[in-house]
């Protein structure tokens, strides 16, 4: 998730702050935390039946906490998807007179794991899982570099999960 920094105690106004995959879990909450905060919210999605809760959350945080909040659906696990991400939140939050975008906040919080054993994990399971968990962070910190500021005050917040810790 992007965030664009309006946020009222932390940051003085600014762009948004960026929430890659907002699945049930801690990405809502993190998404709640920071809209109660005032912060300017890109949420991204990834598959189709994620579409409906990823945008019914846009709207209660548009009208729990009066935040502009964007949608975004895009692959974390392609080359395309998080520039997508970027590029989007990019058109449809820079100034209208000066261009100007700013991100201060990421949350890499898309993750996957198919919890498979060894003898069960296919070399298509395992590419998979690499794109999404590894590849996708590193392909959105790349496209974000350019909006990202310069002063210290930006945050990039890379989420795991307990999978990481079991193996296979």
């Amino acid at each position: 998730v992007l965030f664009r920094s309006s946020f009222k105690r932390y940051f003085p106004p600014k762009p948004p702050p960026i929430l890659s995959d907002n699945s049930p879990g801690i990405g809502v909450g993190i998404a709640h935390s920071l809209a109660s905060k005032g912060a300017t919210l890109v949420l991204n999605y990834t598959s189709d039946s994620s579409a409906k809760a990823c945008n019914d959350l846009s709207t209660l945080l548009t009208q729990t906490h009066g935040i502009p909040c964007i949608v975004i659906q895009a692959d974390m696990g392609s080359p395309n998807g998080p520039a997508h991400i970027i590029n989007t939140a990019k058109n449809h939050y820079s100034h209208p007179k000066t261009g100007k975008f700013q991100i201060d906040i990421i949350i890499n919080n898309a993750g996957v794991s198919k919890n498979l054993t060894i003898e069960e994990c296919t070399i298509e399971d395992y590419e998979w899982q690499y794109r999404i968990n590894v590849l996708g962070p590193l392909l959105l910190m790349q496209a974000a570099l350019p909006y990202l500021p310069h002063d210290r005050s930006g945050r990039i917040v890379n989420l795991s999960s307990v999978s990481s810790s079991e193996g296979f």
